[in-house]
């Protein structure tokens, strides 16, 4: 189990949130968990909630802004106490998941 471990960290470009007209997410912190509710044509799927424990929080947090899975997982090594390359298949399979849902692209150039 990750424990967290207060620390900052600057962020670089690749992977971010992603929303469009057709298909939108809303965000809500309940209990030290993150709901993540898909929204397609101004309709909640509530068959499909999304429930990120404090690791995946942290993720999503960052991905508010561009940044690649090297960063990330760096900074959840760090805050959270594990190891470098355990990190970096988490973040790798998490970003993958989210990927698959359609809930991050590919950030922008120069973004």
């Amino acid at each position: 189990m990750y424990h967290r471990v207060e620390m900052m960290g600057e962020t670089a470009g690749a992977v971010v949130q992603h929303a469009s007209e057709r298909r939108s997410f809303v965000t809500r912190h309940i209990a030290g968990e993150t709901l993540i509710v898909p929204v397609t044509g101004h309709v909640m799927d509530l068959e499909s909630i999304y429930v990120l424990n404090p690791v995946g929080s942290r993720i999503w947090e960052l991905l508010q802004s561009p940044i690649t899975s090297n960063r990330i997982a760096e900074i959840v090594s760090n805050e959270f106490a594990v190891t470098a390359e355990r990190a970096a298949e988490d973040v790798a399979e998490f970003l993958d998941a989210l990927r698959a849902r359609e809930l991050i692209q590919p950030a922008a150039e120069g973004a």
